[in-house]
C-alpha cells in the first residue's frame, strides 16, 4: 500500500493525509492481526496494521487512540499484545544502516518511556505511513 499524499493548489506535495480522512487498512490474517481486531474498543478507529511479521515487534496496529504492538521479545516463545496510548509515545524514528538513505528505511522505531520498539515494514512507503500516522498525533495536528 502506498502512502497517500495531498497536494496544494501549486501541485506541491504537502505531506501525508490526516488520519481522520484515512480509511482503515487491515491486511493479512494470522493470530496477531486477529488479536488486534478483537481488542478494538467502542469508538476506536483503526488506521491500519503494519509490519513484515518478523523480528521482536512483528506487527504494529495504529488507531485513533493507541498503538498496539505484537511484542515477541519474551523468553520461552511467549508473545504479548501491548497497548500504548498515543500520548505515551515520546518519539518516532526511521532506523537504517549508516550509508543507506533514510528515505529507504523500512524500520520504524517507536519510543515509549525508555523502551524502543522496532517495527520492520514491508517497504519504505509502509514505514513512512507508520511514521506519518504516529507523528500526526505526536505534534497534535
Amino acid at each position: 500500500m502506498s502512502l497517500q499524499r495531498r497536494t496544494d493548489t501549486s501541485g506541491q506535495v504537502t505531506g501525508p493525509i490526516r488520519p481522520r480522512n484515512r480509511a482503515g487498512h487491515v491486511q493479512g490474517k494470522g493470530p496477531g492481526v486477529q488479536a488486534m481486531r478483537r481488542d478494538l474498543l467502542d469508538g476506536e478507529q483503526i488506521y491500519g496494521i503494519f509490519g513484515d511479521r518478523r523480528g521482536a515487534t512483528p506487527l504494529v496496529g495504529i488507531t485513533n487512540r493507541r498503538v498496539l504492538l505484537v511484542d515477541a521479545a519474551y523468553d520461552e516463545d511467549r508473545v504479548a499484545l501491548t497497548s500504548v496510548p498515543l500520548r505515551q509515545i515520546t518519539s518516532c524514528s526511521y532506523i537504517t544502516a549508516s550509508g543507506t538513505a533514510i528515505t529507504e528505511s523500512t524500520v520504524v522505531g517507536i519510543k515509549v518511556g525508555r523502551n524502543m520498539f522496532e517495527v520492520s515494514c514491508n517497504s519504505p512507503e509502509e514505514a513512512q505511513e507508520v511514521h506519518g500516522l504516529i507523528m500526526w498525533h505526536l505534534i497534535g495536528l
